[in-house]
């Protein structure tokens, strides 16, 4: 993609996810510039999108260890920040705008879900891993494998994570995750962008506290989301 088709697309996206905010001449949405890097690479705010690879990352850090958790990154002062293992630099609309570059949409046949719901949820499949720097080396690990520790039941290669893309809060109001800060949720929240599958947790609150691995509360990491191809 050329460079000076970068500002349309940018443009174009940030029309089809706030248009009925336009017509209701609501303020301009938390979406930060999105910035052609060449290569089918792009920036949106402080996320890296690089579509040729599928992937997308942003950094954050290490927000709660120890604790009962029920999501797995949230926007910096979400409302359930006290419940994520991670912060990410990013808003729920440049999360949601990041997955719409790798061409997610939400599954048509997804059923409207409740909170703690125990019915599995549909949609494209994406894999998430948590990466930091450890001595000096570069140390990669996979979200379930961040959320549980060794000696929990739900082993981390059985948690499928899929893309439900959150709803507005209301028909001509804003993006869910942009008020709530969820961004990648466990116990099935309608408002995260992401969702495991299967909820961890679910009715055995506290058994969800991160993993030891972890670096201390407050250190960097970045958070990557890959998309695999769709199988034809």
């Amino acid at each position: 993609m050329s460079l000076r088709r970068g500002p349309l697309l940018a443009l174009g996206l940030a029309a089809a996810i706030w248009g009925p905010l336009a017509c209701a001449q609501a303020p301009a949405p938390p979406l930060g510039e999105l910035k052609p890097l060449g290569q089918d690479r792009f920036q949106i705010g402080r996320i890296v999108v690089d579509k040729r690879a599928g992937t997308f990352i942003i950094p954050g850090r290490v927000h709660v260890l120890g604790k009962p958790l029920e999501y797995l990154a949230t926007s910096p002062g979400g409302m359930k920040g006290y419940e994520t293992l991670l912060e990410v630099d990013a808003t729920g609309s440049e999360f949601n705008l990041a997955c719409i570059l790798l061409g997610l949409e939400r599954d048509p046949n997804q059923v409207q879900f409740q909170q703690f719901s125990r019915v599995p949820l549909v949609g494209r499949r994406i894999a998430i891993y948590v990466a930091w720097s450890e001595g000096g080396k570069r140390r990669q690990i996979s979200a379930a494998d961040a959320l549980l520790n060794p000696d929990t039941v739900v082993k981390p290669e059985s948690v499928e994570w899929v893309y439900t893309g959150a709803p507005l809060s209301r028909p001509d109001g804003p993006f869910a995750a942009d008020l709530t800060g969820t961004l990648i949720g466990f116990v099935h929240d309608a408002n995260s962008v992401m969702e495991a599958a299967v909820g961890l947790g679910i009715g055995a609150y506290g058994s969800v506290r991160g993993n030891a691995t972890l670096p201390p509360e407050g250190s960097a990491i970045e958070l990557i989301i890959e998309v695999a191809p769709v199988k034809k």
